[in-house]
């Protein structure tokens, strides 16, 4: 198919495409259904904590109360030490090991996996912020973000016409894919974004997003993030079809 002009409107639109995107021709958009994602949250502290001032017993206690506890089995809580300075890791798993809590010196870590809908990600994404705030960590240093998922053509031929872009480019050329680095100024931070033919699919990619920040974690953030990726995903001529 040829290319046309992308008219930009809602989410992804003129607040959040790049200055000179918003009249430039891109391959025809086509539409895509995630078939299954992935999110990490972590935040660097300015210093490392050392283990007798990062209160784990307290944090563990208040993790298994009112909103998470209903997540979370106690028993599997573990601790590792090596030393008492900064040698020490606090882990919990969460929604029977979907999702886990991550916490050492230099950061905490909320990660997730098996996400299939747009539900499993509010409950991520509120579950990732509760778990921030009962830990009321050290001053942030820095924020990354990463958001990993596998997503398929609908209607699945649009895969092959997709990829024409690589295939034609020589003979032997099967597929093909893009690396797109985004300045963020309103979070002091950068989004990355890369896609590739998926392994685990037929007639799929692979994305995968990763920011960085100043900025705190906050919904705010991971709606502006959220709007930022289907932005840049516009510009390889990608969709998102909401769930």
């Amino acid at each position: 198919m040829g290319a046309k002009t992308v008219k930009t409107t809602g989410i992804g639109a003129s607040n959040f495409l790049p200055r000179g995107l918003l009249t430039r021709k891109v391959p025809e958009m086509r539409l895509v259904q995630i078939n299954d994602f992935s999110l990490s949250t972590a935040a660097e502290y300015q210093q490392p904590v050392a283990f007798s001032e990062a209160r784990l017993e307290e944090v563990a206690k208040a993790l298994c109360a009112v909103p998470l506890g209903s997540s979370i089995n106690a028993t599997e809580i573990s601790l590792t030490k090596q030393n008492e300075l900064f040698a020490y890791t606090l882990f919990v798993p969460l929604f029977n090991g979907a999702g886990s809590i991550t916490i050492d010196a230099q950061r905490i870590t909320v990660a997730f996996k098996q996400g299939r809908n747009k539900g499993h990600l509010d409950l991520m994404i509120d579950c990732t912020l509760s778990a921030f705030n009962l830990v009321k960590a050290q001053p942030l240093k820095r924020s990354f973000l990463s958001f990993m998922a596998h997503a398929v053509f609908d209607p699945p031929t649009e895969y092959t016409e997709h990829m024409k872009r690589y295939t034609s480019l020589s003979a032997g050329m099967v597929s093909g894919g893009v690396v797109l680095v985004t300045a963020l100024p309103e979070i002091d931070g950068e989004l990355r974004y890369a896609s590739e033919k998926s392994l685990a699919l037929e007639n799929a990619v692979f994305i995968a997003a990763n920011a960085s920040t100043t900025k705190e974690i906050t919904k705010d953030l991971f709606e502006f993030l959220g709007n930022r990726l289907e932005a840049t995903a516009h510009v390889e001529g990608i969709c998102f079809r909401k769930t």
